[in-house]
């Protein structure tokens, strides 16, 4: 697959230290472990490394909240375990972006409430001035933040890249279902393959 550099953007969402860290707030109740199983940091340190090299935009994306989590709802399911858990709370160790994917100078973040990348957030108009219409996508976990950014990103033209050992879910079953979704919705490559076409 041909991947055109001017257009294309690397999003990396949702790898900080509450979510893919072992000591982290979800990362302790087993994400990290799968994270470690997909080699999903080391997989995505090359897809920035050769973003990199290739000159494409690269946006950092990830999800905070105010102390004591206003924004979330006390009925809010999901994320309501990360209210009870008192993560990712802006400006702590656990939202922080884990260092070795973490943004280099200059490089765009986002800071979003929720699922998708999109809701609330000025990435679309981040993408608009750089005249991205491709997203090569990569985060944790693959059942959430991959498959609401992915879905929202069709809705609103963008052609989808799914990095697909650039991301982990709660298991490995729910990883695959969730990789049988965003192949329908678009490409999908590995690390290696997007290093290759970029060179």
């Amino acid at each position: 697959m041909a991947i055109e550099r001017a257009g294309t953007a690397l999003v990396c969402m949702d790898f900080q230290n509450d979510i893919v860290d072992e000591k982290g707030a979800a990362g302790r109740h087993g994400m990290a472990a799968q994270v470690k199983a997909a080699n999903a940091i080391a997989n995505t340190q090359r897809a920035q490394a050769a973003a990199r090299a290739a000159g494409l935009m690269l946006v950092h994306v990830g999800v905070a909240f105010r102390p004591g989590h206003p924004e979330i709802a006390p009925e809010d399911k999901f994320f309501g375990s990360v209210r009870k858990t008192n993560g990712m709370v802006e400006g702590s160790w656990g939202a922080a972006f884990h260092p070795e994917v973490a943004p280099l100078a200059g490089e765009a973040i986002v800071i979003k409430r929720g699922m998708s990348s999109f809701v609330g957030t000025d990435l679309a108009r981040l993408l608009a001035a750089r005249r991205i219409r491709t997203l090569a996508l990569a985060g944790i976990a693959t059942t959430f933040v991959m498959e609401s950014t992915a879905r929202h990103a069709v809705d609103l033209g963008y052609n989808v890249l799914t990095l697909s050992d650039c991301c982990a879910s709660f298991n490995r079953a729910m990883h695959e279902a969730s990789l049988a979704v965003l192949r329908l919705l678009g490409a999908a490559m590995t690390a290696a393959e997007f290093e290759a076409a970029l060179r």
